[in-house]
């Protein structure tokens, strides 16, 4: 008898320790209008859900399992819309804390949660709320250097570094040791030391705080490892060291393309996933010449090889993509065209004769286009007296052509604009501009010859600093 009870304890445990091992989260999600949530991880930018839980009577969902699952970062995974397009947040399981309940909002899960049972998921929804208001300030001050590259954007720059590092600074000192406080330190935003000699002019300076921030911006966060995908935050700050942090140039971006691929290439599953991601991404984007960034990618890593996740297809898209965007890059000569105006008459890009030329291509039902055309209409009247001129594409074609003029009868646009569309299809626009996004911008110098590009929406401002940099 003694040695059966022995049997039951020994067994008793056992199943006690699984179910610890597993997790018991009760989640209300308010304005949540579907009936399943999914718990599961990240892998990068990809959801991949583990399990489900439906709607009880009360309306909460229960994420249950007594599946062991290591301690670590996890994901909620919810619905956005009927077409099956998923979001997430975050939720640690914590040793100690893997049953708790979570009652937040579906709009913004960080911004007013209730959590019982989990203090760490509390620091962990602390910080992200207070992350999204240092990390907008950051990013903003970032963009508006990249752009203006002056002392006062300067000057406003290092201020929001340093008022972001204070602000990871003060979390960890007065949040508890954990998760949580880990994974700010790893993100720690580099700073040069206060002790750091002075330089001697601005542009000295801005080189210094960048090797200083390159050399030692990994020092804390390995990424050649399962956290970098699995954790949302390491991807992000190597997107923000390659894309945000550094000067705007393409080769100082393809040098940090190759340190981070190297970086990685202990952990091939980050290795291909962040190649490929990259790759991806650049594809879409063109400010910063990122377009140079792209081909470069494309003739030294696919062409050769080294993208081992790449298709044959995935090789040839890329490989016919680079040739598109070759063909734009700055300092080169826009590729001419003859198309219509709202009369059939023909007008050639290179008969516009004026100093500089905006080119616009975009759809009157975009509603970016008509967010932004008003704003370069406004900046005309300040640099058409500078040699400025417009030319704006519409890309409705065949019988949809008339929903061009139809759209410009109710604006209000400067009458020495001219107004065009490619009503049959000869001139293949999108093509020839590599057209993926609206509305495309090009900004031309008296030859043609391309001095600026970029697709979607631009801020009054960033256009200000674009034309007034070339019409001085």
């Amino acid at each position: 008898m003694k040695y059966i009870f022995s049997l039951l304890l020994v067994a008793a445990i056992f199943v006690s320790s699984e179910a610890q091992n597993g997790c018991e989260i009760r989640v209300r999600l308010d304005n949540y209008t579907f009936d399943t949530l999914w718990f599961g991880t990240t892998v990068g930018k990809r959801i991949v859900p583990d399990f489900s839980a439906v709607k009880q009577a009360d309306g909460t969902f229960l994420l249950k399992t007594d599946k062991s699952l290591e301690q670590g970062m996890y994901a909620i995974i919810y619905k956005r819309a009927a077409n099956t397009v998923y979001q997430s947040f975050q939720v640690w399981l914590v040793e100690g804390e893997r049953k708790f309940t979570l009652n937040t909002g579906y709009f913004a899960p960080y911004e007013t949660p209730i959590i019982a049972g989990s203090p760490e998921n509390e620091q962990l929804y602390r910080y992200l709320r207070e992350f999204r208001v240092a990390d907008a300030k950051l990013d903003e001050a970032l963009t508006r250097w990249r752009y203006l590259q002056d002392e006062k954007s300067w000057q406003d720059r290092v201020a929001a570094e340093e008022e972001f590092r204070k602000f990871q600074d003060d979390f960890i000192k007065t949040a508890k040791p954990g998760l949580t406080t880990n994974l700010v330190s790893q993100t720690l935003l580099p700073l040069p030391p206060a002790s750091a000699k002075p330089s001697a002019n601005l542009q000295e300076e801005v080189n210094a705080r960048w090797l200083y921030q390159r050399a030692h911006f990994f020092d804390k966060m390995n990424i050649a490892t399962p956290d970098f995908l699995r954790h949302p935050q390491w991807l992000d700050r190597a997107d923000f060291f390659l894309l945000n942090l550094p000067p705007p140039h393409p080769d100082t971006t393809k040098v940090l393309c190759d340190l981070i691929f190297k970086k990685l290439e202990a952990y091939p599953d980050g290795y291909n996933y962040y190649q490929k991601y990259i790759v991806n991404s650049l594809a879409k984007m063109s400010q910063y010449r990122l377009d140079e960034v792209y081909v470069y990618l494309v003739r030294n890593y696919l062409s050769t090889g080294k993208a081992t996740w790449a298709t044959p297809n995935d090789v040839q898209m890329a490989h016919n993509s680079a040739n598109n965007m070759e063909r734009l890059f700055n300092g080169l000569p826009a590729p001419n065209f003859i198309i219509g105006d709202r009369d059939n008459n023909p007008h050639a890009l290179y008969d516009v004769k004026a100093q500089a030329t905006l080119l616009i291509f975009y759809m009157p039902d975009c509603s970016h286009c008509r967010l932004e055309l008003p704003i370069i209409a406004k900046l005309y009247e300040k640099y058409k007296e500078k040699g400025l001129q417009v030319v704006t594409v519409c890309l409705k074609t065949g019988d949809d052509t008339p929903k061009c003029w139809e759209f410009l009868d109710t604006q209000n646009f400067p009458k020495e604009w001219l107004f065009l569309a490619d009503k049959d299809r000869k001139a293949n626009l999108v093509s020839y501009y590599n057209i993926k996004g609206y509305p495309r911008l090009l900004l031309l110098d008296s030859d043609k010859k391309i001095l600026f590009k970029r697709s979607g929406e631009s801020s009054e401002w960033q256009l200000d600093s674009i034309l007034g940099k070339y019409l001085k």
